[in-house]
Formats: C-alpha cells, sequence, structure tokens
C-alpha cells in the first residue's frame, strides 16, 4: 500500500501529505471485518411520496427533503446541460448560457454556495464563473437528486438550500447476465448529436461497469425578428436584441468516460471509480472600438475545460452492526482560455501570456460510520477533510494558491408513532492562503488587492438542522425545518484580479471578507392520496455576511492595454471592461414552492409546479442579484394503450407543457449584467413569456431487448423571449424552436 501511494503521488508530480485522517481511512481499506450485512446494515432511507407510477419528482415526506430527477425525465430531458436537466423540480431553476451550459439554481443559490457532489463527494468546477458548468455528464447519472435538512449534513454546511448529489453508474453484484445500453440523442436547433454507450457486469463477487459518451453543437437559433441595427456606444438606450437568428460564437463540443470496479463480499463492499470529463466551448461577446463605432459581435472566450476523477469508496460492516464508509477522491480540474477568439485556434496561444491556464488538484479523504440502532435513533457520524492546490500557470483571472479544509458531522433520525425527527450538526474549519510569489506579482503588486497582512485567512463555524415531520391524517404530512448555514469564502472570492472573458468584465476579489451564515426556517405541507400527490412549502433564509459580486461603477483597461489593469471612472469602448468586485450584505431570501401531481384517469395525468422567491439586500434596501424570476408551469400527459400485435408491449404517451415566468427587474448597478439596461441594445430586466412544449414517446419490449424514444419540441410556437438568468440575455434571445430526440436501446 505505501509503495503503491508513493507511485500514484509521483505520478501526480506532487508531495504526499499523510495526516491522521488519511491513516485512519486507509488502515479501514487495509483492514478486513467480517459480519453478517443483513444484520448489520443500517441506512437513512427516506420516505418517499409516490404511487406505482413514476413520477417527475420524488418529494420526501420527512423532516429532510429529497428532490429526484425520475428516470423518464432524465431519458426525455436528455442533455449537456445539468440545470436544464433539472429546472422541472420544484425550487429550481437553471443558469444558463446557450445550449452547452447550465448550472442548478435551487431557492436562489448556485456557484460557490450550492455544493455539487459526485457519488457523494465533493467536485471542483470553479463554480465563481455564471458561466461554469458542473464537469459531470448527465448520462452516466443514475441517480440526481438535491438534498436538504439534516441529511445534507453529511456532505457540506454551506447552504439550507442543500447540495446537489450526482449518483454515476452503479456498480452491479451478482448479476447473472452483463449489460448494455446504447444512448442517442439530436437537437435540431444547434444541430447537436450526442452517441453514447453503458456496459454493466459482473463476475464472481466482482462488478464493473463503463460508459462513454461524445457531443457536438454548432450555434444556437434563436426566432427572427427585428434587431438594434447598426449601433454606437453614443446612441440612446434599446432594448432589441443585437443579434436574432443564428446566434455566432455559441458552438461547443465535449466527451466524457467512466469506468467502475468493485468487490462485494460478506463482509463489505469496496469500488473505485475514475471518470474524465473534456469540453471545448465558445462564448459570444460584443464590443465597439470607439464611441462612433458600430458595436460587433465577437468571441468573448474560447475555452478547454477538462476534469479528471479518481475515487475510492468503501463499506465495511462489523459484526456489532456498525458500517465503516471510508471515502477518498482526487480531482484534476484544468481550464484553459483566450480572450477573443475561439476554442478552434487555443493551440495558436500556447506560448502567450494573454492564455489563461490555471489547475486545479483537490484531495478529499472523508471516513462515516453509520451506528446500529439506539433508542430507535438512527445515524451517521463522520470526519472529512480536503486539500486543494490552485496552479496559475499563465494568464491573470486568479492567483496560485492553496485550500484546505476540515469537517466533523453528526446527522441521526427517528420515527415514533405519527412523529419523524432529523437532527444534525457540522463543524468545518478551513484556512486559505495566496502566497507573495512571483507568478503570483499581478495580484498583490500591480493591482494590490492582498498584501502580508490578508493573504492568509482562517475561518471556521457550524451548521445545524433540527426537523419535525407529523402525520396529521393518513393523507396529510406538516413538516417543519430549522437550519444554519455556514460559508467560509473561498480562493476567487477573496483574491480574484483579472479579465474574464467569458463575461467581458474585470472581476476583483476581497480579502478582508467574512464567512457567510444563515438562519432558514421552512413549513411544508404534503398530501398523498391514490390519485393525487403534492406538497407546498414556505421558507425564510436570514443570511449575514452574504458574498455576492457586483458592479462597483467604475471601469479597468482590458488585458493588452498599456494601463491594464487601471481603474477609471469613464467606460472607454474597446479599452475598458466594467469592474466587479465580491462585496457583503445582510440578506434575506424568502419563497414560496408548490407541486402536485394528479392522476385524473388511468390514462391522464397533470403536473403543476411553481416557485415564487424574493431576495432582499436588507442593508442597502434593494434587490439581491441574479435571483430567478417566479414562474409557473402544468404539464399534461395522455397515456396509449398497451398492445401490439397482442405480443409486443409497448407504452406510448403524448403530452403537453405551458411554462409562464414572469417579468423581473434588474436589482441596479450591483446587478451583473446590469449595463444592458443602459445601452443601445439588450436588456438586464426581462418582460413576462409564455412557452410551451409537446412530448411524445414510446417503449418497445421484445425479447430481452427494450427501445425507448422520446421527442421533445422545446418552445413549440417558436417564441421570442429572454430569460431573466440567461448570460447572454444583453445581446441574444433565448433559443428557438428544438425538436430534441433521444433514444436508449437496452441489452
Amino acid at each position: 500500500m505505501q509503495t503503491y501511494l508513493q507511485t500514484y503521488w509521483r505520478l501526480a508530480g506532487r508531495q504526499p501529505r499523510v495526516s491522521f485522517l488519511s491513516l485512519g481511512i486507509l488502515s479501514l481499506c487495509a483492514s478486513p471485518a467480517v459480519a453478517d450485512p443483513a444484520a448489520a446494515k443500517t441506512r437513512l432511507d427516506t420516505v418517499v411520496v409516490e404511487d406505482s407510477r413514476e413520477s417527475k419528482s420524488k418529494i420526501a415526506v420527512g423532516a429532510s427533503t429529497r428532490l429526484t430527477v425520475a428516470p423518464s425525465e432524465q431519458q426525455r430531458n436528455a442533455t449537456a446541460s445539468l440545470g436544464a436537466l433539472m429546472e422541472n423540480l420544484p425550487g429550481v431553476d437553471n443558469q444558463k448560457t446557450g445550449a452547452q451550459a447550465g448550472r442548478p439554481v435551487v431557492r436562489g443559490m448556485t456557484g460557490e454556495r450550492l455544493k455539487i457532489l459526485s457519488n457523494g463527494l465533493s467536485t471542483d468546477y470553479q463554480a465563481y464563473g455564471v458561466r461554469h458548468q458542473a464537469n459531470i455528464e448527465p448520462a452516466f447519472a443514475d441517480r440526481i437528486e438535491v438534498v436538504r435538512g439534516a441529511e445534507a449534513l453529511k456532505y457540506s454546511g454551506a447552504s439550507a438550500a442543500g447540495v446537489v448529489n450526482i449518483d454515476s453508474m452503479t456498480i452491479p453484484y451478482g448479476q447473472p447476465e452483463p449489460s448494455a445500453e446504447i444512448l442517442g440523442e439530436y437537437n435540431t436547433n444547434n444541430a447537436e448529436p450526442m452517441v453514447g454507450a453503458k456496459l454493466r457486469g459482473s463476475f464472481g463477487k466482482f462488478g464493473a461497469v463503463l460508459g462513454v459518451t461524445k457531443r457536438k453543437g454548432e450555434a444556437f437559433v434563436s426566432p427572427s425578428g427585428p434587431t438594434a441595427g447598426t449601433v454606437t456606444p453614443s446612441d440612446p438606450p434599446g432594448t432589441l436584441p443585437l443579434v436574432t437568428g443564428t446566434t455566432p460564437y455559441t458552438d461547443f463540443e465535449s466527451g466524457a468516460g467512466l469506468i467502475g470496479l468493485g468487490y462485494s463480499d460478506d463482509w463489505g463492499t469496496v469500488e473505485v471509480k475514475h471518470a474524465i470529463w473534456e469540453t471545448w466551448q465558445n462564448f459570444l461577446g460584443v464590443e465597439a472600438a470607439s464611441t462612433t463605432s458600430p458595436y460587433e459581435l465577437m468571441p468573448a472566450a474560447g475555452q478547454h475545460l477538462k476534469n479528471v476523477e479518481t475515487q475510492l469508496k468503501a463499506e465495511l460492516f462489523s459484526d456489532a452492526g456498525w458500517v465503516f464508509k471510508p471515502a477518498y477522491a482526487h480531482t484534476r480540474n484544468q481550464r484553459i482560455a483566450i480572450h477573443d477568439d475561439v476554442y478552434q485556434n487555443l493551440a495558436n496561444y500556447s506560448n502567450d501570456p494573454a492564455l489563461l491556464d490555471l489547475v486545479v488538484h483537490r484531495d478529499e479523504l472523508t471516513l462515516g460510520i453509520e451506528h446500529p440502532e439506539y433508542y430507535g435513533w438512527q445515524g451517521e457520524f463522520g470526519i472529512s477533510g480536503f486539500d486543494k492546490q490552485q496552479d496559475l500557470r499563465s494568464g491573470d483571472l486568479a492567483p496560485s494558491a492553496t485550500e484546505n479544509g476540515q469537517s466533523v458531522y453528526w446527522v441521526d433520525k427517528k420515527r415514533t408513532g405519527r412523529w419523524e425527527w432529523d437532527v444534525g450538526g457540522r463543524y468545518h474549519q478551513q484556512a486559505v492562503t495566496a502566497p507573495l510569489s512571483t507568478e503570483n506579482t499581478h495580484f498583490w503588486n500591480d493591482l494590490n488587492i492582498y498584501d502580508s497582512t490578508n493573504n492568509h485567512r482562517s475561518f471556521g463555524g457550524w451548521s445545524g438542522a433540527l426537523g419535525a415531520g407529523y402525520r396529521l391524517t393518513p393523507q396529510w404530512k406538516l413538516s417543519t425545518q430549522l437550519t444554519r448555514s455556514f460559508r467560509a469564502p473561498t480562493i476567487y472570492e477573496l483574491y480574484a484580479g483579472g479579465m474574464h472573458g467569458g463575461v467581458q468584465a474585470y472581476e476583483i476579489g476581497n480579502p478582508n471578507l467574512n464567512p457567510e451564515t444563515g438562519t432558514n426556517v421552512e413549513l411544508a405541507l404534503g398530501w398523498q392520496s391514490e390519485k393525487l400527490k403534492m406538497n407546498a412549502s414556505v421558507y425564510q433564509n436570514w443570511m449575514e455576511n452574504y458574498i455576492a459580486l457586483e458592479n462597483t461603477g467604475y471601469y479597468r483597461y482590458g488585458e493588452g492595454d498599456v494601463l491594464e489593469g487601471q481603474q477609471t471612472t469613464t467606460a472607454i469602448p474597446g479599452r475598458t471592461l466594467p469592474e466587479m468586485q465580491n462585496q457583503q450584505t445582510t440578506a434575506l431570501l424568502r419563497g414560496v414552492e408548490f407541486y402536485a401531481d394528479y392522476r385524473q384517469t388511468s390514462h391522464l395525468n397533470w403536473t403543476l409546479t411553481g416557485e415564487w422567491i424574493e431576495g432582499i439586500d436588507q442593508r442597502n434596501h434593494r434587490d439581491l442579484p441574479l435571483m430567478p424570476a417566479n414562474h409557473l408551469k402544468l404539464q399534461s400527459r395522455y397515456d396509449i394503450s398497451p398492445w401490439l400485435d397482442g405480443k409486443m408491449p409497448q407504452q406510448t404517451y403524448l403530452g403537453l407543457g405551458v411554462k409562464y415566468t414572469a417579468a423581473k427587474q434588474s436589482a441596479g448597478l450591483h446587478e451583473p449584467f446590469s449595463q444592458f439596461d443602459a445601452m443601445p441594445f439588450g436588456l438586464a430586466s426581462t418582460p413576462d413569456y409564455w412557452l410551451w412544449e409537446f412530448q411524445a414517446g414510446t417503449r418497445i419490449k421484445w425479447s430481452d431487448h427494450i427501445l425507448r424514444m422520446d421527442l421533445t419540441v422545446e418552445n413549440l410556437f417558436d417564441t421570442a423571449y429572454r430569460d431573466f438568468l440567461d448570460t447572454y440575455k444583453g445581446y441574444a434571445q433565448g433559443m428557438g424552436r428544438n425538436f430534441k430526440l433521444t433514444a436508449n436501446m437496452a441489452f
């Protein structure tokens, strides 16, 4: 074992860091434990409101909340965008950039504030950017869920909104025959095909999985219509988009692979998974050479992102009823980007100092221990730690720095009579250091972002959750949650300093930030009967030291300018960019979510979801930036009878959906992209709109083979609209009509 670890660290180009935590976990992995798993295992299973049919989202009736994307919805809505895949869940929105990038927003929280997990372990996808998506291939997911309440404290205490967890392909054991799936997807709007395959099998006590995908998308197309035409920075404000129809510099391509191997015996399981995710993408931007020159469309940035993830996990059973769950993950995340050019030309900039090459290595170790039932309580406690090394190889934006943290947690659950109780706590401490080194001269010397008094920060604090659920009647369930969140500032929030090409802004960190804390109260009422299930939640979250990236009203000269990085009060087209800096305030987030699923007949089903949300900057008496617009969505589905030739069973359906999204006002100067309310084109504030969607699909089985095909016509009437969380709203419209065809053949 020692020789293996030394070899691994040498190949990774890093020195080993041995801690008490790592030695403990490795010793557990190396030692056997023998017991009867049926008697020993304990589980924090979630009770789910569902009947025999599959629903679009499964809502926990317990004190902790769990929202899950149904497999049928995941198949029908297959996409590269995790945010788009999850946005039909109540309280979940999509912060999107074209077809290639979208990340979930849960109760107004995303980015650094919303932890995204891979198989229960942290990811590191440089979450600070509004156009950065999680480095995960959704096609590999067996389960996509939002976990809130005490159970979420096993993974993070950063947000009352909880965590998003993506469980990739489950390794099978005792499967008599191997299974395979061939995946296909095609989107007509941006001519985007995806092909992939998944294999699963077991041999003896071993199990294995393998998955591959490849997709490529061209520029997306918005509905045709009037544009702002030829305008200059001197022209008066206008609201028409600068471009309609084919939207240039929005193409992308990506590929992903996953391999996993596991061993299962009476004493437990040990599994290893290795995944690679890679994408190349362009982002649309605009520029004008002078105050009298016309605005022109241009590539804001071309990017190459690569994420390599290796996970080792085990479950070890003891004869006393304890379950030990050690886990280790290593992630290498790389971001290569160039301003004002496309990704197809990245090779031309290999020696250009303007090329951004940022590499992050992250190591995480966790040890969870499930305890036997004790006076009706079932639960888990554990410890975790991570070490993160960020290396700036070229370019600016964020410095070379380190970040490390340690946590202890405990969660428990009890059911007694009509009551259900959840309780948990987590203590986390974190340290961030940006050295005064040569490669960081741009940040501490040129821009004076930090110095020797604040280049090292340490933080510590606790999170907690107390939840109760009460069964009023066999149909009605009332539940409540009280949670406290704690989140330490990150490298980027503290020490960033440079041109962020993807959003055409100059972003500045704030080394004097304090940790965020929040207190959230939630009340939920649920109903379940044979035909109807519904859930309504109301919440209010008070947050101290809320961190937001805001426009400061100043501008900075861009890279390559003789005055690079210097601040000015005047916007100079072609030379300066809006300055944005992380600031803090006291915030209030409150909202209402509603979900209902009604089976009117054996064939006809209705689903209704709705969200009202408000974010208030209480210190400055204004709205918070980047809050979702309120919306309501109704979907109907008609299932057609199941026989063909009396032999071949099939399931066929037709569906129709409509979504109303309310108008949303920009929060003002401190809103990202707020400048478009004062420019001769584009919008920062967005009007209301309606979008319609048509669905159809069939599932055919013959012998041992199953073919499933789904057709979704998105934006059925080719409606021109701009969504508030769409980062292209300033100069382009949302995607027009799109025929999405997905197919899955299982063997």
